[in-house]
């Protein structure tokens, strides 16, 4: 994995949880780390559940300046290097061009196009979220056998086999930057409101 000497900085080097220090002993000796969720679980425990559908996600890419990823539908062992590939693409290639042009991209751990969305819905990438709550994430979407997307009207798998959780972006919008959707609260207009202007 790419230069990560020096993006390692902001990150803590203690943590309570089991999987988030894990998480960070991954990220210090690679770089980044992929999570896989599926219904092979490698630490069950009584309060686990099967998702649904199957996913993989990345932290520690926002070390880099690059969006985390997350991918859904794929078996743990193919999610992990669609990740891997992309994470060391998106050390070369502006994300933002990607996105903007909905450029497919060939990996060689599919043999299939893929593409990038921005992610709306973060709930499930609960690692990255500890670690980096604020940081964007991507979508990697995968077509169906027809090469269609889940976008197109011929496209053939039902929304569990895919989630979409992401949005297309709009070409005539360019991409200046992520585009960060936080939890946290900033001044509200009201209260800007009632503060008086100090007199110089």
């Amino acid at each position: 994995m790419s230069d990560h000497a020096a993006a390692i900085r902001g990150l803590p080097r203690w943590h309570p949880e089991p999987l988030v220090q894990d998480t960070i002993h991954r990220i210090r000796a690679h770089g980044w780390s992929v999570t896989a969720v599926s219904e092979l679980c490698a630490e069950c425990a009584e309060d686990c559940e099967v998702p649904d559908c199957a996913f993989a996600y990345s932290t520690g890419l926002t070390l880099h300046s690059i969006p985390e990823l997350i991918v859904y539908g794929l078996d743990a062992a193919t999610s992990s290097a669609v990740i891997n590939e992309l994470g060391d693409l998106l050390h070369r290639c502006d994300w933002t061009e990607l996105v903007q042009a909905g450029t497919e991209i060939c990996v060689a751990a599919l043999d299939v196009p893929l593409r990038l969305v921005e992610l709306i819905d973060k709930d499930d990438m609960c690692v990255s979220n500890v670690l980096f709550p604020d940081a964007p994430a991507l979508q990697v979407i995968w077509p169906d056998d027809w090469g269609h997307f889940p976008w197109d009207e011929a496209y053939a798998l039902e929304p569990e086999h895919q989630p979409v959780k992401g949005v297309l972006s709009d070409p005539a919008v360019p991409i200046t930057g992520p585009r960060v959707i936080s939890r946290s609260y900033g001044p509200n207009r009201k209260e800007r409101r009632r503060r008086k202007p100090t007199a110089g």
